[in-house]
């Protein structure tokens, strides 16, 4: 049994020994084995002011769906959130859309939401009237630049942004 041990022992030593030099390997989108998709980039200074309240439009891909008070706030990911008021169940009514290009999350606290926008942490509010939408604060580079769904980081300006891939 002590024999039995000591090959298992043996054995995790050798193998804890071997170095893969792909452990520190960073895929990027260049090269033989690029990705299959683009990136779809905005410049910095756009991205600041990218943040709207629209007219509401169809729902083309849902996302996570969020709950606050009356209203359902329903991502698009990468491209926004629709805004449903749910006071009568029966009969929601898609009231606005809040384009927020690059955003996936959002979590409310009070009166303010709070939105991963590719990668900043952005504060918000609505206006008194429900009709538009004011920026109270941005953080900016607080997350990483999005991957590709594939694995591979964009090779892109450094004041470019990735909002979203779409396959080649």
């Amino acid at each position: 049994m002590k024999t039995n041990y000591f090959i298992v022992f043996i054995a995790l030593i050798f193998t804890s020994c071997f170095y893969n030099n792909d452990d520190n390997f960073i895929p990027t989108a260049t090269g033989p084995s690029a990705s299959l998709f683009e990136p779809t980039t905005m410049l910095r200074s756009e991205l600041e002011t990218s943040i709207t309240l629209q007219e509401a439009k169809p729902i083309i891909e849902t996302g996570k769906i969020y709950v606050k008070g009356q209203y359902l706030f329903i991502n698009e990911p990468y491209t926004g959130f629709h805004i449903i008021n749910n006071a009568d169940p029966a009969n929601p009514i898609v009231e606005k859309f809040l384009v927020t290009p690059g955003a996936t999350d959002l979590i409310f606290k009070n009166d303010s939401f709070y939105i991963n926008q590719a990668v900043d942490l952005v504060a918000l509010k609505f206006n008194a009237a429900f009709d538009g939408i004011v920026e109270t604060q941005r953080v900016e580079n607080i997350f990483p630049q999005l991957l590709s769904p594939d694995g591979f980081y964009p090779n892109i300006a450094p004041n470019e942004i990735v909002i979203n891939w779409t396959q080649n």
